[in-house]
């Protein structure tokens, strides 16, 4: 029998085990159910439950990062920080939030970083500017990496040439030097038409390890191009352009797939809205036509005749396979998948202007595409198979703004109708739907479990049902004094809530959790 092994091998094969197999034999015997209640199983089990993977060797015991995990988690589950610090933001035009890291610009063309503390990770803060030789369009980051993104801002371009490039480059985010793992020369290039590289275009970046995307869109309708990249080497995977469906948007569903946000032709009866679904395991060296060179597409409900689209995005934070640098020896991080990502409509029905977030968790869609053959194409995944059990479709809290970094891994943080009426109410929607099995208990704040439909009875053709469960957790900000900051909105990163002042000029309120003593006055 397995219990008749000496007790030494016995631990080594539990140590081996999934946090699943781990909670079944703890009804095995006496013996098991020790062991599995041992600190080493509880921390793997707390590790699950909260979304988390465990760091690398450190001089953290398993005890200390236990007692560690649970107090972040009571932090997150009630809403108490002990910290607070004003960021004052710079006279430059342009920011980003990723990895624990705030960063953004000044003149002339400075990058100014910050790294977000955390007590119980034991993250210092740390700032530094990186000083650039050209002027930055946009910019992304990844901190893992040690990788800064640039795009630098095309000129504009003159009547006798017919293409044009962007620039794209390649730096450390440490140093500002040329990143160790770009081709040489560090720079990428995207040719597109003159009517491109109008000062008017927009670009979005996204980061997935040696994955770089970006979006070049115009907002007169130009057609849109998305470009993936393999940095490290300059290769390009794919090109996907418009056809008779708008790219609106993208991210990185996982290290193999990327979704792609779309509008049907404006001028149908019925605007439709898809997501198509593209293998970037297989690179192709030709133009993609994105209504019909697609994995699979995952179908919106039609929207109604009276119904016009004004904008889709969607977000989600960090990247599906993001973890920390090994280095820093974090106790622990936010496991890599697991994700949420908010598709966010604003659109015009009747005349009058609306927004609506939709979160859907990455195993949603993931479970059905895993389910297809390999081998098929342009599979259509009609919205009753994915839609009503797997989504959450809601009316947005507030109105859509540039603060968009308010999701991370399962967590969405907002204002709820934020008016200059005092208090204000932050609150906190978590799909993390292990921690809402185990029916964690919350001290110190507002929380309650949410299971019962959501019914959108306007907007679209039909009425829409959705039941995906969450758990809301709320705290009312303190009554302000006219000297106190008014926030606009409110921003998450792994340990940090962000809360946007728009009281004074270029300003943030960094909050930083940890539960040990009371929380201070915002």
């Amino acid at each position: 029998m397995l219990t008749s092994l000496p007790v030494e091998l016995i631990l080594k094969i539990f140590a081996l085990l999934d946090w699943r197999t781990t909670l079944v034999c703890r009804g095995v015997c006496k013996f098991f159910r020790s062991i599995a209640e041992g600190e080493r199983a509880q921390y793997e089990i707390e590790l699950a439950v909260s979304g988390m993977v465990d760091g690398p060797p450190s001089p953290f015991a398993t005890s200390d990062r236990l007692a560690l995990l649970k107090e972040r988690n009571a932090a997150w589950e009630s809403l108490r920080w002990v910290e607070s610090q004003d960021i004052p933001m710079t006279d430059g035009h342009i920011w980003e939030l990723y990895g624990n890291v705030f960063a953004q610009s000044s003149m002339p063309n400075v990058l100014h970083f910050r790294q977000l503390p955390s007590k119980y990770r034991k993250i210092e803060e740390k700032t530094w500017g990186v000083a650039l030789d050209i002027h930055v369009r946009d910019f992304t980051m990844d901190p893992a990496q040690d990788l800064l993104v640039l795009v630098e801002e095309p000129s504009l371009p003159s009547t006798d040439i017919t293409t044009r490039s962007i620039r794209i480059h390649l730096h450390s985010l440490t140093t500002g030097d040329r990143h160790r793992l770009a081709p040489q020369p560090a720079t990428l290039r995207v040719v597109h038409d003159p009517d491109l590289q109008n000062v008017r275009a927009t670009y979005t970046l996204q980061v997935c390890d040696n994955l770089l995307g970006i979006l070049i869109s115009h907002p007169e309708d130009a057609d849109s191009e998305l470009t993936i990249w393999d940095w490290t080497t300059g290769k390009v995977i794919l090109v996907i352009a418009r056809s008779s469906s708008e790219i609106a948007t993208f991210t990185f569903l996982s290290s193999r797939f990327l979704l792609v946000g779309s509008v049907l032709d404006s001028e149908a009866i019925n605007i439709e809205a898809r997501l198509y679904v593209f293998d970037i395991s297989q690179p192709s060296s030709e133009r993609l036509d994105l209504g019909a060179d697609y994995f699979c597409a995952f179908l919106w409900p039609k929207f109604d005749f009276w119904t016009s689209l004004l904008t889709f995005s969607i977000r989600a934070d960090p990247s599906p396979v993001w973890q920390p640098n090994p280095e820093v020896q974090l106790p622990f991080s936010t496991a890599p998948g697991d994700r949420l990502f908010i598709m966010t409509v604003s659109l015009v029905n009747n005349g009058r202007i609306a927004s609506f977030d939709m979160f859907v968790p990455a195993k949603t869609l993931l479970s059905h595409i895993e389910a297809l053959p390999t081998e098929v194409r342009s599979h259509e995944i009609e919205w009753d198979k994915w839609g009503p059990i797997g989504t959450r479709l809601m009316q947005s809290l507030s109105h859509p703004s540039p603060w968009v970094c308010y999701v991370f891994g399962t967590k969405f943080a907002s204002l709820v109708e934020p008016t200059h009426i005092s208090p204000q109410t932050l609150e906190i929607r978590d799909f993390n739907q292990l921690a809402m099995k185990r029916d964690a208990k919350v001290h110190g704040g507002i929380s309650h479990h949410v299971h019962d439909t959501t019914v959108i009875r306007k907007v679209f053709a039909d009425e829409i049902h959705t039941s995906l469960p969450y758990r809301v957790v709320k705290r009312t900000l303190p009554p302000r004094s006219s000297p106190e900051p008014f926030f606009a909105a409110a921003m998450c990163s792994e340990d940090s809530l962000i809360l946007v002042d728009v009281s004074i000029p270029h300003a943030y309120r960094n909050e930083r959790f940890s539960n040990s003593v009371p929380p201070p006055a915002v």
